[in-house]
């Protein structure tokens, strides 16, 4: 068996979101894949749900993407029938839900972060199951254990945009 311990491996899917002092950072590898074998380089893991709030997927990209889409459909209501867009903490709920609601049908672990005038910049991460916990940085993703030394280390409070986004890069 020959072991090539310098071959370039791959580290799976990895999603990041990072709070700073004015909002939130979010980042994403592009690479999709199926097992060992990547299936496309540059697909997008950050979704928009509404003006002010996006969420990263991870896991399978059928059940993140139609839980996005659902998510969009009933914020976009919700801003209707309310007449004001929906905070970050609402959006992360109601992933939350649908995560939870049908926890043993889906495979998918998110990450919302945004900005709303009440809280500010907000992080939630919702893993497998539908837990939704409010963090300072989120990581999430087959790839994310490489990483937890790393922000553990490297976050810290009231970092700038710039400081954030070098982080992000950089991860």
């Amino acid at each position: 068996m020959d072991l090539n311990l310098d071959a370039p491996h791959s580290m799976g899917t990895t999603i990041i979101g990072v709070t700073y002092n004015g909002g939130v950072v979010l980042g994403a590898d592009s690479r999709t894949s199926t097992g060992m074998y990547v299936a496309n380089r540059a697909s997008d893991k950050i979704t928009q749900l509404t003006d002010n709030v996006y969420v990263c997927r991870s896991g399978s990209a059928a059940d993140s993407q139609v839980v996005s889409d659902y998510v969009r459909y009933f914020l976009h209501q919700h801003t209707i029938q309310l007449g004001q867009p929906a905070t970050v903490k609402v959006s992360a709920n109601l992933i939350r839900m649908l995560a939870y609601n049908n926890k043993n049908m889906l495979q998918t672990g998110l990450i919302v972060g945004g900005w709303d005038k009440y809280e500010g910049g907000k992080i939630y991460g919702i893993p497998l199951g539908g837990t939704v916990v409010e963090q300072p940085f989120a990581i999430g993703g087959s790839g994310s254990s490489y990483l937890y030394g790393f922000f553990d280390q490297a976050w810290k409070e009231n970092m700038t945009k710039e400081e954030a986004e070098v982080k992000i890069i950089y991860a």
